[in-house]
């Protein structure tokens, strides 16, 4: 036995795992037109008044801004939005564009780029001002700075920084200097450019900083920006201070060839940005799409993939494309995009797809389309929603209103909750009506269809996906066992790199059992608990010498989701040590 003076120690007892838990679940992504906003990078909001001041406000009809404001009045709290341009040239002649605006020094050479913060004819509206910053500070030389120095000490530093731009000045002359150095009260610069003349304290000598001023202003928006700089290594550069702060616009500093101050941008009043254009009539299947060129440069559909707070895929402006823009040349070009939101979906496995139709689709050419998709990882509705917020009347896809009863079911109860049989907020009509006998007929074939019923208004009215599979008929059904897979997948992280032995197992049987459980109790799974509802595998019969060799540790998982006899199974495989797979050892 170990003797201890009194005192505290830490002993280190076993480790325990995380708890599991299911992920946030009824969060869409909405892919879309917009009119400003950017275009390389999913965008959260939490309103509709935060969607609009981020991407602003189309009017030309299409249908992202109505369907994110419907998703929040049914019941959403969160979204993601990746805004769609046509942004590469292939043979269409309008490319989505920044507005910018060259601005020159006073020797007339280009000095400083004003581009608009995104894409879009919006930034067409910005003006840019210039002019000197008015001196707030000046200060004197105490001792007398001779030809050939490469400093000067003052009365006071204060108001001076490295990189400042200073001007030193009597009444005959004046010289400018870039401060590389403030010590105590001497301000340094380099040794390239020494002093040209003499300067004397008793002259007097007087020492200030020079900057300039930028405002950049709409109809709605002004921001102002003092006391600015073209030296990079001072704290008020130009780029440091405005890009990343303004919400109209970047600037990018051309590194002029002209002395100083002659490079520091020519004052300028109220300058017009030029040559935004929006790309909205040539936008592309390709441009929905998109294409990973690695971070920052991640567009359309293709930046999404390693999104984990997203649960659900929306597309409200697939079928306006269809009716407007030059770049989608049939139906076809639409189909091609939501195929490929499935195959995400699918491959994922953590996402849900909410479908509209094209325009004007009658309940026969309904069923047609829906029977290009055979998938439990997306579902169609019909027909389209007359929303009240939109001010031409005229009927819209239903994908945003939709989301938003997820939203809600979720917030409720869970994703086991169907998300059917409730009633629309903010919507007054339907573009059609149907009959008992088409709705079951499209019903029957996996479209859900939404109804109007006396006294208890505009409901959903189906929860299928679009799956042949009868296992995976429900909505509910598939998102459940995606939020427990999810939940299994990111839960089980903490396995990474511990020993792949029957210890391990048996605590990841004992948590995941627990977590099972309890989701049994909320009402997430089938039959009586136990062995009815779900079971757990992992040890030696699925964790081979050759999956451990491979640095795997596999977990089956079987879940009765819907009805206490059907068990559908559910494989997670987590890396243990992705190098054993290099090597070949264990």
């Amino acid at each position: 036995m170990m003797v201890r003076p009194p005192g505290v120690y830490v002993e280190r007892g076993p480790g325990r795992a995380p708890p599991l838990g299911l992920m946030p679940s009824g969060i869409p992504c909405f892919l879309g037109l917009t009119e400003r906003g950017p275009t390389n990078e999913p965008v959260r909001v939490a309103s509709i008044e935060e969607f609009r001041e981020m991407f602003g406000s189309l009017d030309v009809g299409t249908y992202l801004e109505a369907s994110v404001d419907g998703f929040f009045l049914n019941g959403g709290t969160e979204c993601h939005i990746v805004r769609i341009a046509h942004l590469f040239e292939r043979g269409r002649k309008e490319v989505a564009t920044k507005a910018t605006a060259r601005l020159r020094d006073t020797a007339k050479q280009n000095t400083l780029l004003v581009q608009a913060i995104s894409e879009g004819m919006w930034g067409n509206q910005i003006r840019v001002s210039v002019n000197p910053t008015a001196a707030s500070v000046q200060t004197f030389i105490t001792v007398d700075a001779r030809h050939g120095e490469t400093q000067v000490s003052v009365k006071s530093t204060y108001g001076f920084a490295r990189g400042s731009l200073i001007k030193i000045f009597d009444d005959n002359h004046a010289e400018y200097r870039i401060v590389h150095a403030v010590e105590g009260r001497n301000l340094t610069w380099t040794e390239k450019q020494p002093l040209e003349q003499d300067f004397l304290s008793m002259a007097p000598t007087m020492v200030e900083p020079v900057a300039f001023d930028l405002t950049l202003e709409t109809h709605s928006q002004r921001e102002v920006f003092r006391a600015l700089n073209l030296a990079r290594q001072a704290p008020q550069f130009i780029e440091r201070v405005v890009n990343g702060r303004s919400k109209l616009a970047t600037v990018t500093s051309l590194d002029s060839m002209s002395p100083w101050p002659e490079n520091l941008p020519f004052d300028v009043a109220k300058l017009s940005l030029e040559g935004g254009t929006d790309g909205l009539y040539t936008v592309a299947a390709e441009d929905f799409i998109g294409a990973d060129l690695g971070p920052g440069s991640r567009f359309g559909l293709a930046g999404l993939y390693d999104n984990e707070a997203i649960d659900l895929i929306c597309m409200p402006d697939l079928p306006w494309c269809l009716q407007h823009s030059g770049g989608f040349k049939s139906a076809k070009d639409m189909e091609v995009v939501q195929q490929a939101v499935v195959a995400q979906c699918e491959e994922k496995g953590d996402r849900f797809a909410i479908f509209d139709f094209p325009p004007d689709t009658t309940p026969t050419g309904a069923l047609q389309w829906r029977r290009l998709f055979d998938s439990s990882y997306c579902a169609f509705y019909y027909p389209y929603l007359v929303p009240s917020s939109r001010q031409d009347g005229k009927a819209m896809p239903s994908c945003g209103h939709v989301a938003g009863i997820y939203a809600r079911c979720d917030h409720a109860a869970g994703v086991f909750r169907a998300p059917a049989n409730e009633a629309f907020q903010g919507v007054v009509d339907l573009q059609s009506y149907l009959l008992p006998g088409d709705m079951a007929t499209l019903n029957n074939e996996g479209i859900n269809c939404v109804q109007v019923f006396a006294q208890r208004g505009i409901r959903v009215w189906g929860a299928r996906t679009a799956s042949s599979d009868a296992q995976l008929r429900y909505i509910n059904v598939r998102r459940t066992i995606a939020a427990i897979a999810r939940a299994l997948q990111v839960g089980l992280q903490w396995v990474v790199f511990e020993t792949n032995d029957d210890t391990l197992w048996s605590t990841v049987k004992r948590d995941v059992t627990f977590f099972l459980d309890d989701l049994w109790l909320k009402g997430y799974l089938a039959g009586g608990g136990g062995p009815e509802a779900f079971w757990v595998v992992c040890d030696d019969t699925i964790n081979t010498s050759k999956t451990r060799d491979n640095g795997q540790l596999l977990v089956d998982v079987g879940l009765a989701a819907n009805r206490p006899a059907e068990f559908i199974g559910v494989r997670v495989v987590q890396e243990i040590d992705v190098l054993a797979r290099e090597d070949g050892s264990g």
